[in-house]
């Protein structure tokens, strides 16, 4: 090849890169000016809310609550759907499978971002990958109750009856893999107590056994126990919030009983990862509205929902802690879910 022939390919090479860089900075500056545009005018269609769970429960209707808050300041229908299975596994894989647009989102719990993805070996979904994390909506606590058969009305005397009675003390959960069945299994690392854990297919079921004696001790939400508790069928151990609970304000947090328990079950939204971050923004910014609203919080209130506004990282930062913390008490109590 001559040198003529050499510098005129070479010439060619450079005007072929350099329109490519060019086009490449026309698309990219096109696209930045897109995703600020797009969040201009969403929701322009309605917007699908999955909820991983049954309807009726504090989940569905935490989240059928906001969903009319952001349909009322958004302009489009929130719509609920409940798609259940695999402790909301099925749930979430179809969000994280949907198109990253806003128009399909997650209502999740503490079980769908920390500790199913903790304890199954195959799930489907990676909650830090999969998902962009809009906002952290609403805690709850739960209640520890022993049967009076046990004579603990403290968690000092549980630990004492248990060593005192090896292989007598049951302790029920919602089904395996629960925010119940693993705050139990911390329980006893903490403690050092032997329980056998006895799974229900939900809450019910374990409340009624054990107000009936057929299990000594649970982990449940506070409002299907303090009834029990003021009729004397069950004595209060126990609260995993930070605070104490303010329906049952006589009962120490765990902390407060010598146990370094603090659980929250938290209801958050996500959308698949990829979806424009003023969208994201967007949500997170009418969310937080929402969560400072009299009305709404009036009316999820009998949920013992508190409500946590705060931004998509302080979200994101929280599931990274608890999925780090849930996959600890899954290997130390070696839990495995297939």
């Amino acid at each position: 090849m001559t040198s003529f022939s050499k510098r005129s390919t070479s010439r060619r090479v450079s005007l072929v890169r350099a329109v490519g860089i060019a086009c490449a900075a026309v698309l990219g500056a096109g696209l930045m000016h897109a995703a600020p545009a797009a969040a201009q005018t969403y929701p322009d269609h309605p917007v699908r809310l999955i909820v991983p769970f049954t309807a009726g429960g504090a989940t569905d209707v935490t989240a059928r609550r906001l969903a009319d808050f952001l349909s009322q300041k958004l302009g489009q229908q929130f719509i609920v759907e409940n798609v259940v299975g695999v402790g909301g596994a099925v749930g979430a894989r179809m969000v994280a499978k949907s198109a990253p647009d806003g128009y399909t989102l997650l209502y999740g719990t503490t079980s769908v971002y920390a500790i199913n993805p903790a304890l199954y070996t195959n799930l489907g979904y990676d909650p830090l990958k999969d998902f962009a994390l809009i906002a952290r909506t609403f805690d709850s606590d739960m209640m520890l109750v022993a049967h009076p058969s046990t004579h603990a009305r403290t968690i000092a005397e549980l630990v004492a009856y248990s060593k005192k009675n090896p292989g007598k003390l049951n302790f029920g959960s919602a089904g395996i893999g629960t925010p119940m069945h693993v705050t139990g299994e911390m329980l006893k690392l903490l403690t050092g107590m032997q329980m056998v854990h006895v799974p229900y297919k939900g809450g019910a079921q374990s409340v009624q056994d054990v107000a009936a004696g057929h299990i000594q001790v649970l982990f449940e939400n506070p409002l299907s126990l303090i009834p029990l508790v003021r009729a004397g069928q069950l004595n209060a151990l126990g609260v995993t919030g930070e605070e104490r609970n303010a329906q049952a304000p006589e009962v120490p947090t765990m902390k407060e009983a010598g146990v370094d328990i603090v659980v929250a079950l938290i209801f958050g939204m996500a959308a698949p990862a990829g979806t424009p971050k003023p969208i994201i923004d967007k949500l997170n910014a009418t969310v937080n509205e929402g969560l400072r609203s009299p009305e709404l919080l009036q009316s999820v209130a009998s949920f013992g929902a508190v409500p946590k506004p705060g931004t998509p990282e302080n979200f994101t930062r929280f599931i990274e802690a608890e999925l780090k913390r849930w996959k600890q008490v899954a290997v130390a109590a070696n839990i495995k879910v297939e």
